[in-house]
């Protein structure tokens, strides 16, 4: 660690696979301008990831940046930023994804901020990282087994106190989606596994004595104790220390004490446990509650099979969507695909599916490729039977543009579905239905909306989900954000803290952010300070983006599913409805998203930004900030 420098490592780790060469970069030359995590990997990828690069091909980065809050003991700071070009997009592109769990704050541990890797061995290998030295390990006996294999193998090697981050057999075998996993079954979407198998790259393994050091202790335990205290419900008995105290059925990521409740513990129908986070657990839920000859638990052990082979589970989700629509269809059968649709919502049908893709077997070829290479090769019809989730990375309806008008405008202009942005509106309306059907299970009034929605998205009006007034400013302060937040190495679960039990008028606290990295690094910041590092990233990935083919007037729109087809029903809130004034309730149920709405709110966001307002570039002055 550098002398007298708080919160950062001060040293990037870059490591050519091709011959084994490393070379150290400085991280402070970045964070002046970028901070942390996405922000000094955005960076990275502008520098030396060119458009004529390809997603496999060596010279692609796949750019590993912690935050400088990551292991510093702030709570819920364990995010590790993974950017790269994406060979699930289509066509491939500049994309981003994160995880928690330990291996960002290990890598910390062991002196570096970030990891740049790039080329391509000529056979398997394994990156160990310990502390200072840097090691090469052929991965042989590692290639051709799964994500829990992997695992246990390297911890029997190396000991219980090395972590990790690897990909699967789908990954091994180029599948697009593949993911990459650490332990406790974090993942990073993207297809960034793919990418890893495309440079022959098993596993990074990291061990770290160390750690960096912060620059006011006491301040920050303080502020650990201010963030637990705004989080916590009144179910929780626990003492507001601010030290971790886990729950014996939670798994929590390096150094946090909250008790996330996708964390949790779960046991499949085969006994095995498994971390229930959001929608992995979902993956085929639905289809093995259709059947009586399957145990509920089942759906977990569909969850694990998809960690074990690193295969992303929105695709998945998607993929069984879309062939369950083709044969009621009959557009698909049994002959073409090798599958017996009968089988449908068996543990066994899906283990077959997944095997097909992650092996390239058969029609699972095909489905390696990603629905929307699939669509392409197969042709308009097969293009038919996509559901309206179908996209390059995530799941392109959810909390779509139509349901709630801002989040046209975060799906518009980021290169994937970004949950945590969606999540500013969609849980905090899903608060406000909570304290509606039962007060006591929320603090979220109608009041309260209003109020938070005011404070956190800076206009009046923002809180109007029935009008475009003030969507574009809400979506510029949500940008900025969530991108200072990705820098930081911040988890979406706690940050922003936009509601609370726990004060006077249940409002959160936009500022606590940068009053924890003030007290982590020494630096002086006001949220207005943290949220201008966030503009200048989001302004660099839209130089990247234009610079890789993005065409303002045809690409700064939502999917047009939203423009046509009604909202019929929406996660945490079935009947699409939102605060009016007063204690009105409304209910957009029914709506689409308007055209010309869009169309001010698109332009309005371009002036808010500071680009031209016809064309949507940017403007010189802009880029020069």
């Amino acid at each position: 660690m550098k002398e007298g420098l708080h919160g950062w490592c001060g040293q990037i780790l870059k490591v050519d696979l091709s011959d084994g060469r490393t070379v150290k970069l400085d991280t402070m030359s970045y964070a002046d301008r970028f901070l942390g995590g996405r922000g000094i990997a955005t960076r990275i990828y502008w520098e030396e990831v060119l458009p004529e690069i390809r997603a496999f091909d060596p010279e692609n980065r796949l750019i590993f940046m912690t935050g400088p809050l990551v292991a510093t003991g702030t709570q819920a700071a364990a995010r590790c930023m993974v950017v790269g070009k994406s060979p699930m997009l289509m066509p491939e592109g500049f994309c981003y994804g994160n995880t928690g769990s330990f291996f960002g704050a290990y890598l910390k541990r062991a002196g570096y901020d970030g990891l740049v890797i790039h080329g391509r061995s000529n056979k398997p290998v394994f990156l160990l990282i310990n502390d200072g030295d840097i090691q090469i390990h052929d991965a042989s006996s590692l290639w051709g087994k799964g994500v829990y294999a992997v695992g246990d193998i390297l911890k029997n090697e190396y000991g219980k106190s090395v972590r990790f981050i690897t990909t699967g057999v789908a990954g091994e075998n180029l599948c697009r989606s593949a993911n990459l996993m650490t332990e406790n079954d974090g993942s990073v979407t993207g297809g960034f596994g793919a990418v890893f198998g495309s440079k022959k790259l098993k596993a990074i393994a990291v061990m770290g004595s160390g750690g960096p050091s912060v620059a006011n202790p006491e301040k920050l335990r303080e502020l650990n104790k201010k963030v637990y205290h705004l989080y916590k419900s009144p179910s929780e008995d626990k003492p507001a220390s601010g030290e971790t105290t886990p729950s014996a059925n939670i798994k929590h990521c390096y150094q946090c004490g909250i008790d996330c409740e996708f964390r949790t513990v779960m046991r499949t129908a085969s006994g095995k446990d498994m971390i229930g986070m959001c929608q992995p657990m979902f993956v085929y839920h639905e289809w093995i509650l259709d059947r009586k000859d399957e145990p509920e638990a089942a759906a977990y052990d569909a969850t694990r099979i998809c960690n074990d082979f690193s295969i992303c589970t929105m695709e998945m989700c998607n993929i069984i969507e879309w062939l369950e629509a083709c044969f009621e269809s009959g557009y698909l059968t049994q002959k073409e695909t090798g599958l017996d649709i009968e089988e449908l919502g068996k543990l066994s049908f899906f283990e077959k599916l997944a095997d097909m893709i992650a092996h390239r077997k058969g029609f699972g070829d095909i489905l390696a490729e990603g629905l929307l290479r699939a669509g392409e090769k197969l042709g308009e019809k097969a293009k038919d039977h996509f559901s309206e989730f179908v996209s390059g990375v995530g799941e392109g309806a959810e909390y779509s543009g139509r349901a709630y008008l801002m989040n046209a405008l975060l799906y518009a202009f980021e290169p994937r579905q970004s949950m945590s942005m969606l999540h500013e509106v969609s849980l905090l309306v899903g608060e406000w239905v909570m304290n509606l059907n039962d007060p006591e299970s929320s603090p979220v009034t109608a009041d309260v909306f209003r109020a938070a929605a005011s404070k956190f998205w800076g206009h009046e009006k923002a809180w109007d989900l029935m009008t475009p007034e003030g969507k574009a400013c809400a979506a510029a302060k949500t940008f900025d954000r969530t991108i200072a937040k990705d820098c930081l190495g911040l988890c979406d679960e706690v940050w922003p803290i936009m509601h609370s039990w726990n004060t006077p008028d249940h409002a959160g606290d936009p500022t606590m952010e940068s009053r924890v990295f003030s007290a982590a690094t020494g630096i002086d910041m006001d949220e207005a300070g943290l949220n201008k590092y966030g503009e200048r990233i989001f302004n660099l990935q839209r130089a990247i983006l234009l610079r890789e083919g993005l065409q303002p007037e045809k690409d700064d729109f939502p999917a047009e599913f939203n423009f046509e087809d009604p909202v019929e029903e929406i996660y945490l809130n079935p009947d699409v409805i939102v605060p009016g004034p007063g204690k009105e309730v409304i209910s957009r149920k029914g709506k689409i998203l308007d055209r010309k709405t869009y169309d001010r709110m698109r332009k309005e966001f371009y002036k808010i930004r500071g680009w031209d307002p016809e064309s949507g570039l940017q403007k010189d002055d802009t880029l020069c900030e």
